[in-house]
């Protein structure tokens, strides 16, 4: 069994204080700022601040997701976003601490979201509607794909 990040714990602030702005990348073309501002998204898209579409024809939606996320395997290595553009991102902070503070907020505000809304789901673009667990699922997965990616775990 792959070990995945607990999602939320302190471990994620713990690793993700030994990122500097120059931690090169094992694989991708993020860099680690970049990175920090990509884990924001799947947040912001969990709580329906940010509205994605789904991307998975409505037929393989069932089958992506037990495959991908309710199984057992990591995130794919040099897996693209594929609701996100090609090609890196504008950075939205001026620099790396404030990324990750914004990060902090953003964690905050989605456990916040899903205490007063458990019952419901929302929407992700590959895996469709997600309840509090998988969004909790995903969000473990997602950020040990990335921490993985600039060797933090």
């Amino acid at each position: 069994m792959h070990y995945f990040l607990p999602f939320p714990s302190n471990t994620i602030w713990e690793l993700i204080a030994r990122l500097e702005p120059n931690t090169p990348a094992q694989w991708g073309s993020m860099t680690a700022q970049h990175m920090v501002e990509h884990l924001i998204l799947p947040l912001q898209i969990g709580r329906g601040v940010l509205k994605v579409a789904l991307v998975t024809p409505e037929a393989k939606v069932v089958r992506v997701k037990q495959l991908m996320l309710l199984g057992e395997a990591p995130l794919k290595k040099g897996f693209a976003a594929p609701f996100l553009p090609q090609g890196l991102l504008p950075l939205q902070f001026e620099n790396l601490p404030l990324a990750i503070e914004a990060l902090k907020k953003e964690v905050d505000e989605f456990m916040l979201f899903w205490e007063t809304h458990s019952g419901n789901s929302s929407s992700h673009p590959v895996f469709g509607p997600l309840n509090k667990e998988e969004w909790l699922l995903f969000q473990s997965k997602h950020f040990t794909h990335h921490f993985s990616q600039f060797g933090l775990c």
